[in-house]
């Protein structure tokens, strides 16, 4: 089968491999055309002006590693040889004498990667397959009828039995088929919030895995990378122009990294920056449905992938893992159902549903947590339930924010939801009496006082 990819980001490239290997001839259009880096810290300036995310925080939960080690063991050599890490995300709580200890110390690993370490990666491994052809420097801009191929910005088509879209969460999607009189209804909520990041290198960086949080109102990551490198990320609320404007200074950034106490670790590493503060705004979280109302395909041979079908706020971490993900439901479906294209989007949107989905809902309650929902989980609950004591509910708990398990496995059963809730009462501590709670006010005002008009804000 021929088969069309728009895009060649982690998702249109995962999903190239995944084709190409079930025998299929792949065709990728790119619009952006830059030159091959030669090596990992090329692959970092890379000039990606379709994916400006690639030099912000990401995170690569035990999920993508596990379909990269059972799909692509290749490509994790790969990622391995270029000085990417795995680390070890198993509770201290699971012991060697736990059952099934082997299979969880072997699964709960994440990836310490930059996003441009594995996209060069991917790339050079998609590059070396036969019937992978790369068109690029245009971009696709519609369908042709039934889904059939693809449309270019400069009028030429690509003719496909299946089209797939990893056009990221600024593809118009939708558009390319309400010209065809096909309505792709979408779901959208901001998640109120913009995100500033830095990189750094350190020679000892090499033991950072992914922390995250959230404390006097801002979202707060640090992720080991590859190579030496990591990032810190702060998060914040989209309406404070003020604290925007705070942060993107660089000492006024690196000095409130040291009020999170999470943070002063990575701090004590004197890391190097390597790049300024950057800013990214827009987060959404967004689901497109591409079946109709009794579950029938609306589009039979399309297939969108990454955030072109389920979008989530990227400060969980979580896009790039779904993406590749589904780059593997596609093959799948496809291969169940080589001649019927409406069977194989009904299989891949059921899939989709069922091991996707759930992170979309899971992004809502968690932008914005309720009583009513996931029984008063929020984020640091989880958190102390992946720490607890207990060694079943510590896997469970890791096994579901490592993406591994969908909230609705976990949450699904009453006497669980008991066990982790009681996991997740915070634990009292001893009063300290010099120990105050962070505030907006202490990052706006170090010191006490009225910080001067940032130097390098905008």
């Amino acid at each position: 089968m021929k088969v069309v990819i728009a895009g060649a980001g982690i998702g249109g490239l995962a999903a190239s491999l995944a084709l190409s290997r079930a025998g299929h001839d792949v065709t990728i259009v790119e619009r952006d055309d830059t030159p091959m880096p030669a090596d990992v810290e090329g692959a970092f300036a890379w000039d990606r002006r379709g994916a400006p995310q690639v030099r912000h925080t990401h995170g690569f939960p035990a999920l993508i590693r596990q379909v990269l080690r059972d799909r692509f063991p290749d490509v994790l050599d790969a990622l391995r040889a270029a000085g990417v890490r795995e680390v070890s995300i198993l509770p201290a709580s699971v012991t060697p004498e736990m059952p099934g200890y082997a299979r969880e110390a072997e699964d709960l690993q994440v990836l310490s990667c930059r996003r441009t370490t594995l996209e060069w990666v991917l790339r050079r491994c998609a590059l070396a397959e036969q019937n992978v052809a790369f068109v690029v420097g245009v971009g696709v801009v519609g369908v042709q009828p039934g889904a059939r191929g693809v449309r270019l910005d400069n009028d030429d088509v690509v003719e496909a039995e299946a089209v797939v879209a990893s056009t990221g969460r600024r593809g118009d999607v939708p558009a390319w088929f309400a010209e065809h009189g096909v309505e792709i209804l979408e779901e959208e909520h901001s998640t109120g919030t913009i995100y500033l990041s830095r990189f750094y290198r350190s020679d000892d960086a090499a033991t950072l895995g992914y922390i995250g949080g959230r404390r006097a109102g801002l979202g707060f990551v640090i992720a080991g990378a590859d190579n030496g490198t990591y990032s810190a990320t702060l998060a914040v609320d989209a309406q404070d122009k003020e604290l925007r404007a705070h942060l993107l200074d660089e000492e006024r950034f690196e000095a409130s990294l040291r009020l999170f106490r999470e943070m002063r670790p990575v701090v004590a590493r004197q890391g190097v920056p390597i790049t300024p503060v950057q800013t990214m705004g827009g987060l959404i979280n967004r689901i497109r449905r591409f079946v109709d109302d009794e579950g029938a395909p609306l589009t039979p041979g399309f297939f969108a992938i990454g955030d072109a079908h389920t979008c989530t706020n990227p400060l969980y971490g979580r896009g790039s893992s779904l993406a590749v993900l589904q780059a593997t439901l596609v093959a799948d479906a496809l291969a169940a159902h080589p001649a019927d294209r409406p069977g194989a989007s009904l299989a891949y949107e059921t899939a989709s549903q069922t091991r996707v989905e759930p992170w979309y809902e899971m992004s809502l309650l968690t932008d914005k947590p309720s009583a009513a929902n996931l029984a008063n989980f929020d984020l640091q609950s989880m958190r102390r339930a992946a720490g607890s004591n207990d060694p079943e509910i510590a896997v469970l708990m890791t096994r579901m924010m490592s993406l591994l398990a969908t909230p609705q496995e976990v949450f699904g059963a009453p006497e669980v939801v008991a066990k982790l809730a009681a996991a997740a009462e915070p634990k009292p501590r001893p009063h300290d009496p010099n120990r105050k709670t962070l505030t907006r006010a202490d990052i706006l005002f170090p010191g006490g006082h009225p910080a001067g008009p940032p130097s390098s804000a905008t």
